[in-house]
């Protein structure tokens, strides 16, 4: 009678709780896809699984430590894929869970798996499916559910042809949290990732990489240059009319967004994937870039003034256009002199091209132009409109004066550029500050009028606007002659030359005793790695790349940066040098990493084999550091 009881009492809640069982049963949906659709032999597929959760429940990641929850796990059962490397999954929340009292890692609300298959070389074209199973665990605050398993089943086709660069090997090894895919690096894996969301998120990514790259320091010269330019254009009997304003700045951007795409395609034609990078490093592109800003500064000084030809001028004012004329000339100045910056990107989008897509490079290439050019549409606007204000004369003359000054620091920048590629070591750290210095004295003294130039007239009087000015310059001065002694200048380390380039003073930076230990040799670093048990860490850097500036500059020397990387044997190798040794360093970033972004590091295991990777620059210090502890062996993780 007892047992019956129990049993009738056991049928009751079952029947009371099977209701509230079955909405429980289901917290969970996927959805799959698989990048790319069509492969060929030889190339790696990645099924991508994205997982989304009913609030409240955290499924577990593949990686959980035993003796607690059912780990996450993903198997291809059927199809022409063999599965090749771990699960990809982001980073999980790693956190102590009362069901099983230990620490775990998991994930909630939403999160993106996946799994690499590769293509055997002698599959043969056609259409297959590829099937596979996750299984997984689901928990909340107080329940959890077994381990499910549920089957998927993708569409793939197999074509004939030679493996595609970014789908060899482990090109598309990477970490893929719904939140990273579209997080503004601008790899290979983030474009593939955006072309199979469709041509919203490769447009959102195109303009977030347009956006974001007004923040690299190669961008800031451009805008005196900008504001000089258009104040000249401005000069003249009468104001232009707002509409004739508008015009010209609609031209002026106008010309940068064809002039940029333009010559990004025909530097994919004639040069590759990596011609963007090789066409910013280009010695004699850099001398004439300098030379340009130098004639703009000699002009503004008012020791001669730019004008076009008067015979060229006549045809051209038949058609109303002459005054466009240099305006399209300044277009494509500003797309010769971005370029520097903006390689990264569509340096990565050329990679497109290899594989005989066109298409979606000068679509991304025109909308990462118009995201880059939009602020200075509104730039060139001001200048145009300064020549309404009353009595505008001396003071903007000044202000071009002062706009001359910051060219002749750009030009430098550039002729920078040229002595490093060249290897000549004349202009090195110490004489490019002091150039600088010496430039920014001038102009501080200049605005206290001690210096009078052919278009100044007598100044009576220093009113408030150009003592400050002043003030500002000065004091750049001398924190500029803190740098020139080996102190670190933060951002603006991206422009000079690095540390230790043919100088002696630079090399007493102070807080590090010792330089970290670089090699610039791929083959004998992966030599010292296998004799000492380390990983190697490559850092694929430009000697015209601020942005890698800035990177070995400012983040290297971080103390927890800098302790990280003393752990691996490290090699910088220069893409954008000129001989068969950059050569190499080109094709094997474009062929082992399916990439030509600059800067772009990876670490390997003595043997070559990938085991992260960190495309682009970042002040997300820890994000780097998550990055570096990734590659560490057993015996140092533990000590850390």
């Amino acid at each position: 009678m007892p047992a019956l009881v129990r049993f009738q009492a056991l049928l009751c809640v079952f029947l009371v709780t099977t209701p509230n069982l079955s909405a429980a049963q289901n917290p969970a949906s996927f959805t799959y896809s698989i990048t790319p659709e069509i492969i060929r032999p030889g190339e790696t597929a990645t099924v991508w699984i994205d997982a989304s959760l009913t609030d409240g429940w955290h499924i577990y990641s593949a990686t959980v430590p035993p003796g607690g929850p059912f780990p996450t796990k993903i198997v291809i059962t059927d199809g022409p894929l063999e599965h090749t490397g771990p699960i990809i999954q982001p980073d999980p929340v790693v956190e102590h869970d009362p069901n099983f009292d230990m620490i775990v890692e998991y994930f909630g609300k939403s999160v993106r798996f996946g799994l690499q298959g590769k293509l055997p070389e002698q599959s043969t074209a056609g259409a297959y499916y590829t099937s596979g199973e996750i299984t997984y665990m689901l928990c909340n605050e107080s329940t959890c559910l077994p381990p499910t398993t549920v089957a998927f089943r993708l569409p793939v086709r197999v074509e004939a042809g030679a493996p595609r660069i970014p789908y060899v090997s482990s090109a598309l090894k990477q970490d893929a949290s719904e939140s990273e895919i579209l997080a503004g690096t601008g790899d290979i894996v983030e474009i593939d990732a955006a072309l199979v969301e469709g041509l919203g998120a490769f447009l959102y990514l195109s303009l977030s990489m347009g956006f974001l790259a007004l923040l690299t320091p190669c961008v800031f010269p451009m805008v005196p240059i900008t504001v000089s330019f258009f104040t000249t254009q401005s000069e003249g009997e009468t104001p232009p009319k707002r509409a004739e304003s508008i015009t010209k700045s609609g031209v002026y951007c106008c010309g940068i967004m064809v002039t940029f795409t333009g010559l990004g395609t025909l530097l994919g034609l004639t040069l590759g994937a990596s011609g963007a990078a090789q066409f910013a490093a280009n010695p004699w592109i850099n001398l004439g870039i300098a030379a340009i800003f130098v004639v703009f500064a000699l002009s503004l000084f008012g020791l001669f003034e730019i004008q076009i030809p008067t015979s060229i001028l006549n045809r051209l004012s038949a058609s109303q256009a002459g005054g466009y004329t240099g305006i399209l000339l300044m277009g494509l100045t500003f797309s010769l002199t971005s370029f520097t910056c903006t390689a990264p990107f569509i340096g990565t989008l050329l990679v497109l091209t290899t594989q005989g897509t066109w298409a979606w490079p000068i679509l991304g290439m025109l909308v990462f132009s118009l995201a880059f050019v939009l602020p200075f549409f509104f730039l060139s606007l001001f200048p145009q409109r300064l020549g309404e204000l009353p009595k505008s004369g001396a003071w903007l003359n000044s202000a071009k004066v002062v706009m001359g000054f910051l060219e002749l620091a750009a030009a430098l920048k550039f002729l920078s550029n040229v002595d490093l590629v060249w290897q000549w070591g004349i202009l090195n750290r110490e004489i490019f500050i002091a150039m600088w210095i010496a430039i920014f004295l001038l102009c501080g003294i200049y605005l206290l009028g001690k210096i009078r130039l052919p278009n100044d007239s007598p100044l009576e009087k220093v009113g408030p606007g150009r003592l400050l000015a002043t003030v500002g310059f000065f004091t750049l001065s001398f924190i500029l002659l803190a740098g020139l002694f080996g102190a670190p200048l933060g951002e603006l380390e991206a422009f000079f030359p690095p540390y230790g380039y043919h100088g002696s003073v630079a090399q007493l930076r102070s807080g590090n005793a010792q330089e970290l230990a670089w090699n610039d040799d791929y083959q004998a670093a992966l030599q010292k790695a296998a004799a000492t048990g380390q990983n190697v860490f490559i850092d694929f850097t430009g000697y015209a790349c601020t942005n890698c500036r800035c990177m070995e500059a400012n983040i290297f020397p971080e103390p927890e940066i800098r302790g990280l990387l003393e752990n691996y044997v490290l090699v910088h190798l220069y893409t954008d040098g000129q001989g068969p040794v950059y050569e190499e360093n080109r094709m094997l970033q474009q062929t082992k990493f399916g990439t030509v972004t600059l800067p772009f590091y990876a670490i390997l295991t003595p043997e070559g084999e990938e085991l992260a990777r960190f495309p682009g620059m970042t002040r997300d210090r820890e994000r780097l550091q998550k990055f570096l502890q990734k590659g560490l062996t057993g015996s140092i993780r533990t000590q850390l």
